[in-house]
């Protein structure tokens, strides 16, 4: 497909307009001044800039043409001619646009102008979006807005991203934005299936960046509020493409490939065998060390030294054998159709995506209509739906195998397969040559990445649709009566299959399934009414009530002693299909609102807003049952005032709101008392029980964020130079934490409405373009400053609530998630042992939990984005970086890699440890007992701060060159341009581990809001070149 656009582009290149003709004329300014370095563009892509006089000369083919003319700062124009063999003069008269003032901006059930705005929202532009190499669409966000902290997914295929809006506000609830999809609250299920094979659900994943004509990201209660419950955390409204009159047909393609950006410095085996005999006489032993897998401690002394000499022979890099380029390849295509009285977008796309981890991709087949109609003048009917279909080629992945064994338990040593035929002593064949070497982890688990890899079977389907279906009535003049309903089914299975030869013990292997459906209805009516007092005033009213509905079940098969998985086999899928798809627990939750907004405006230039929601949940009791979320804003555009006049002050407007907004996002019974499942395995006399697993609450109610937010937006010198100074303090209440609870109450988790966070801060918007005419630079800046604190948690300790795994709690004073370690001060030069500081801050070698405190935390002080773009006749060039100040990263990994020698592979950094007394060194000396780091025996997992490093970080995201190939007037194709893209091409930071930027698997929302920044074996992001073509015609 990629060669089919080229051909197009080339055959357009050296086509003839024989009977073009010329197009000249003048542009001008309202006073009559020329505008030297104007756009005037024929057809969308036959174009010039205007001389220093403000000329301009086109060459056309005879024939209708839409003429447009724009010059920032001013209102474009756009005018229709015809071309009949001979020369034609069209001039243009552009008046004066302050920040684009009469842009229209999607919010919350409607639209409105730019101008009027009272909220805050920050619009992102489609070309923003595709222009990015991304796993799914959100990650294309980051350094677009200020306040939108979007931290990139690790390099797993299809992975996540985390997008934060203004700080954490909740600590079990989910954290994430409410994402609408034209007008839908969407299905955001992000733990369908866990964290299984360390990887989340992604459930952006299957919406296509190429039919997103918008994006709108709300912050504030004034433009969040309308969403009452679910605006707590911010919105994002994602406005698909519609059609348009006339026929045009959108076609892109891309290739690329994909390699790590950064890559573990593992131990060959040479030093891993040197440092593990060091620790072995550290400790007093004698002779050879013993190895894992080979031999054990208690062996003679001449097996160990076989064995020792043995290993010798061998050195496996493990991240050779697991990571390689991974190809890409998307093709889509789109036609854009219209007449009088309706209009339709269809668009296909097919994007091939793999991971630079071998064997792992996925793969998007989607599809979309968009149609629209007006049977009559009063009457409109608006369709959407798309449908998708997501496959993950899946492997195992840090925690879970693959890289993260490489990193982890797959020591140098190891072979990948056997060389030769091995015996044991009564000469029977215990191993052919060839076959692959597997060993045990720690925890009993058959081990070796590649075999895994090679031999397990393991893919996840999606199946996704998102449909909306709306009809408009406007019985008199203004006047809008809007009905709606939207289905978005999304159906998740996935396949495993684990072979008998990974077992070591059997021949057959076994194959499972686990399937979730989710299915979420949304009905909505609203009515809208713009009431015009006067020439001066005005009043928008809004009304509406809306439903939704979601249900969640599944199921799950297991077969064992089989060949392959169910979908390879045809009697397994068979029975698999004739299934009860409910059998497992099923949940359901439902939503019932009411809401209103008005909007008044004076003299169009005061503006006024006042919303309020009820909203009514499941979730909770009767005496809980209903929220009420209002908020209140106002804009004033201060340039548009008689009274004032600045040559250099083109737009000047101050705006401010306050507002209540609320969360309900936790699971669907939190509220009642559970108990184990009948069939849990534990029994008593032959008797299955049943034992308590949570309380109940009935008291549980929403949680409630109020916000105050003010801003500043100004330009200058004709809007040459834009920016937007905003400020916000958001104090959370009735926070909900999923607290553990002592054992000798019989439970283990309560959830409890005990929280208070306060998130305040001021983000910084400036866009300035420095250079117009021919050359044309333009640079955008977005900087954030975050305070984060968790106020209060009542009565509990630090420790009742936990990010998952990871060494993050709940401390009050301190940030969400902060990390929660014993402190460790230095290395004793004398003796190389650690020493911890207590919290008396008082030297000790003493290691114990009951002196971990505060030792940093994830959140970063200062985030943001940095753009510059120059377009210079057909060549365009642009270069996003990004940053992130302040935060701290947990490598918890490091933990093993570089603390107590055991039968993990150590990083080259361990090579800096103490070896004799009066070494200044980073790490103790080496032992292979953790008793010597004043560890509990048998637990070599060192919690330290050692492990605590600053993940402040500058990086080039993206950088994309690209040139418009010139076509002539008589070409079919409006536009033809090639482009080359690299992501990740450097990051500068002081962080030794991979990435300084994680967002790793999570276990469910809790440890989502609470562990951001902690890494354990996670894979670095891609460093990805990609050559794309597109055209239109």
């Amino acid at each position: 497909m990629l060669r089919l656009s080229l051909a197009l582009c080339l055959i357009a290149l050296v086509s003839n307009g024989l009977d073009a003709q010329n197009l000249a004329g003048t542009v001008l300014d309202s006073n009559g001044a020329p505008l030297p370095g104007a756009s005037v563009v024929a057809d969308g892509v036959n174009g010039e800039f205007t001389d220093g006089e403000g000329r301009y000369s086109l060459t056309l083919a005879p024939g209708p043409h839409q003429i447009v003319c724009s010059y920032i700062g001013y209102v474009a124009q756009k005018k229709a001619i015809d071309i009949n063999n001979q020369a034609v003069e069209l001039n243009f008269t552009l008046a004066d646009d302050a920040v684009l003032i009469e842009d229209v901006v999607v919010v919350g059930y409607g639209v409105q102008r730019k101008k009027e705005v009272t909220g805050s929202i920050v619009k992102v532009d489609a070309k923003q979006i595709t222009g990015v190499q991304t796993p799914s669409f959100e990650a294309a966000l980051q350094g677009q807005a200020a306040g939108v902290q979007v931290s990139q997914s690790s390099g797993i295929a299809g992975a996540p991203s985390l997008i934060r809006v203004r700080g954490v506000a909740s600590v079990s609830a989910a954290g994430d934005p409410l994402y609408v999809v034209d007008g839908i609250p969407i299905t955001q299920e992000y733990f369908l299936r866990g964290n299984s094979g360390a990887l989340n659900n992604n459930p952006l994943a299957a919406i296509n960046p190429n039919d997103i004509e918008s994006v709108e990201i709300l912050k504030d209660a004034a433009a969040t509020g309308i969403y009452g419950s679910r605006g707590a955390n911010g919105v994002i409204l994602i406005t698909t493409k519609r059609g348009q009159k006339g026929t045009s047909f959108e076609f892109s393609t891309r290739t690329g490939v994909g390699t790590p950006a950064t890559r573990p410095n593992m131990m060959d085996t040479e030093t891993y065998l040197a440092l593990r005999q060091e620790a072995w006489e550290n400790d007093g032993g004698t002779g050879y060390v013993w190895l894992p897998n080979l031999t054990s401690a208690s062996d003679d002394a001449n097996t160990r030294r076989e064995a020792y000499q043995r290993a010798l022979l061998t050195n496996t890099d493990w991240v050779d054998e697991t990571i390689g380029v991974g190809v890409k390849n998307a093709v889509n295509f789109g036609v854009r159709h219209g007449a009088d009285r309706y209009n339709v977008y269809a668009g296909i796309s097919k994007d091939n995506n793999e991971s630079y981890l071998q064997g792992n991709s996925y793969d998007r087949t989607s599809a979309r209509v968009n149609f629209d109609w007006t049977p009559t003048p009063k009457t409109k009917v608006i369709l959407s739906s798309s449908i998708s279909r997501g496959e993950n080629n899946r492997i195992d992945a840090a925690w879970s195998g693959g890289l993260g064994d490489a990193m982890a338990n797959a020591l140098p040593y190891y072979p990948v397969q056997y060389d030769d035929d091995e015996f044991d002593a009564n000469g029977n064949l215990l191993h052919e040559a060839g076959e692959y070497f597997l060993w045990f982890d720690e925890w009993g688990g058959t081990k070796n990445p590649v075999a895994v890899r090679e031999l397990k079977k393991w893919k996840t389907t999606e199946d996704r649709s998102i449909s909306n279906a709306q009809l408009i009535y406007s019985p008199v003049k203004n006047l809008n009566l809007k009905a709606s309903g939207g289905f978005d089914y999304l159906h998740l299975k996935e396949d495993i299959f684990n072979p008998g030869a990974l077992s070591i013990n059997t021949d057959l292997g076994s194959a499972s399934r686990y399937a979730n459906f989710v299915l979420n209805w949304n009905y909505s009516a609203t009515a809208d009414y713009r009431l015009e007092l006067d020439d001066k005033q005005a009043l928008n009213f809004l009304i509406g009530s809306e439903f939704q509905r979601t249900d969640n079940y599944g199921y799950g098969l297991f077969y064992g002693q089989v060949e392959g998985p169910i979908f390879e086999s045809d009697s397994l899928a068979q029975d698999a299909d004739s299934v009860n798809t409910r059998r497992n627990t099923p949940s359901q939750h439902s939503f019932l609102s009411y809401f209103g907004r008005i909007n008044y405006s004076l003299k169009d230039r005061y503006f006024f807003q006042v919303t309020a929601r009820v909203d009514g949940s499941s979730r909770f009791g009767r005496d809980n049952r209903y929220g009420f979320f209002p908020s209140l804003s106002a804009g004033w555009v201060v340039s548009d005032e008689d009274w004032f006049q600045s040559q250099a002050i083109s737009f000047l407007k101050v705006r401010s709101s306050m507002g209540l907004t609320g969360n309900a996002a936790l699971p669907d019974y939190a509220r009642f008392g559970t108990y184990s499942a009948a069939d849990n395995g534990t029994t008593y006399a032959g008797d299955s029980i049943l034992y308590p697993l949570q309380p109940e609450n009935p008291t549980l109610r929403w949680e409630t964020s109020r916000t105050v937010d003010a801003s500043i937006e100004m330009g200058l010198w004709s809007d040459r130079l834009t920016f937007e100074l905003a400020g916000y303090h958001k104090y959370s209440t009735d926070v909900l934490m999923n607290v553990s609870t002592p054992a000798s109450t019989g439970f283990t988790n309560f959830w409890d409405n005990v929280g208070t966070i306060l998130n305040r801060g001021v983000e910084l918007s400036i866009k300035s373009r420095n250079t117009v005419g021919t050359v044309q630079w333009t640079t955008d800046l977005n900087v954030a400053r975050n305070y984060n604190e968790l106020v209060n948690i009542g009565d509990y300790t630090p420790d009742a609530v936990s990010g998952g795994t990871n060494d993050s709690r709940v401390i009050v004073g301190r940030p969400v998630g902060s990390f929660y370690l014993v402190e460790h001060s230095h290395v004793d030069p004398e003796s190389g042992l650690p020493v911890y500081i207590d919290l008396e801050g008082n030297e000790t070698y003493d290691y114990n939990n009951n002196i971990r405190k505060y030792v940093g935390d994830g959140l970063p002080e200062f985030i943001g984005g940095f753009n510059n773009t120059v377009k210079y006749k057909n060549w365009d060039l642009s270069a996003l970086a990004t940053f992130s100040v302040g935060a701290k990263i947990f490598d918890s990994s490091a933990k093993r890699q570089l603390g107590v020698v055991s039968g993990w592979n150590m990083r080259t950094e361990k090579l800096d440890r103490w070896r004799q007394p009066g070494d200044e060194a980073t790490y103790p000396r080496l032992t292979l007992d953790e008793t010597t780091y004043s560890l509990p025996s048998g637990f070599p997992w060192w919690n330290t701060s050692l492990f605590i490093y600053d993940a402040s970080y500058l990086r080039l995201r993206n950088l994309t060159i690209g040139y418009n190939i010139p076509l002539d007037a008589a070409s079919t194709l409006r536009n033809c341009r090639v482009s080359i893209n690299a992501t990740n091409l450097f990051t500068l930071t002081n962080f030794p581990g991979l990435d300084p930027e994680v967002v790793r698997d999570f276990e469910n929302a809790q440890d989502r809001n609470m562990s951001p920044n902690v890494t354990y074996l996670t894979p670095p992001q891609e460093r990805a070149f990609t050559l794309s073509v597109s055209t239109n015609f």
